[in-house]
């Protein structure tokens, strides 16, 4: 691991010395919007501190745009607009997702009137609706498609100050978003990554490690997942939130980072992205391919 700065997730959102509301709202949230919609109340693994964390870093930096890559159901976007509302910032959260937004999908939703926890149907768009605060809704716009796809399309976004990064694992597109990123991002900027695990030949990792950490100084900010991962089966290794601020870069932006890279890294993930789709489609078709590697 290139870099050895860490935080345990609640020193780090002690130091941004902002007003956040009690645990017990985020908990409470998350229980609403869980990482997958099918997952079992019983065996739902809370994941309430990313949200404070989301809430603290918009009242704290006060960003007026933010890019997040990988919406899921919507627990980050919503903590996000939360802050903007509580805090009067006159902002937008542009959230990217592959999943339809208006596709209703079986849902183990926990709130008052449904104690036994009964599936119901909900879109995301209903969801939301249904259980979200108007106010934070308006603060949101959500563009459906493949991130590559998507910021090809949306030309004019307007200049990001903050990204959150936490869309696919696969190397080619974890660094293409981190590239695609630095496209739209203010001259000053904060850039947030879910899910690195040291030592760990994934995309995350590798991209942080190889292009990331050697040139801004990093945070890497510890939550409560090695514990969840033990319990649900997974690797018990450390995961992290990585945290970085333009200002720490050794060196002018383009300097390091040059425009002509960007669109070689950009382009080179749109074939990658067309191809992952067809063969998706394929294996959708003709379930006998998905016993074949797909060749990157």
């Amino acid at each position: 691991m290139p870099f050895l700065n860490s935080v345990k997730i609640d020193q780090f959102i002690d130091s941004l010395d902002v007003k956040i509301p009690p645990k017990e709202k985020f908990l409470e949230l998350t229980h609403i919007f869980p990482i997958s919609p099918q997952l079992n109340f019983a065996k739902q693994i809370p994941n309430y501190e990313r949200g404070m964390l989301l809430y603290s870093l918009i009242a704290k930096y006060k960003p007026k745009n933010v890019l997040e890559i990988g919406t899921a159901e919507g627990y980050s976007t919503l903590c996000m607009a939360w802050a903007m509302t509580d805090y009067n910032i006159n902002g937008k959260i542009f959230t990217i997702d592959p999943k339809p937004f208006d596709v209703p999908v079986e849902r183990n939703v926990t709130w008052e009137d449904n104690p036994k926890h009964d599936t119901i149907m909900l879109s995301r768009r209903e969801l939301w609706n249904k259980f979200a605060d108007k106010e934070w809704i308006k603060k949101i716009e959500v563009l459906t498609g493949f991130s590559g796809e998507v910021l090809q399309k949306n030309t004019k976004l307007p200049k990001m100050d903050m990204g959150f990064i936490d869309g696919s694992h696969v190397y080619e597109a974890v660094v293409h978003d981190f590239y695609a990123f630095l496209e739209v991002a203010s001259e000053t900027f904060h850039l947030l990554f879910d899910d690195y695990v040291p030592n760990e030949n994934d995309g995350v990792t590798k991209t942080i490690d190889e292009e990331v950490a050697p040139n801004f100084d990093i945070a890497l900010i510890q939550t409560n997942a090695k514990e969840q991962r033990k319990e649900s089966g997974e690797s018990p290794d450390e995961l992290y939130i990585c945290w970085l601020d333009s200002k720490s870069l050794k060196k002018p932006l383009r300097e390091i980072y040059p425009k002509s890279k960007s669109e070689q890294i950009i382009n080179k993930y749109l074939k990658w992205e067309k191809r992952w789709k067809l063969r998706k489609g394929l294996n959708t078709k003709i379930p006998l391919l998905g016993r074949f590697r797909f060749r990157h």
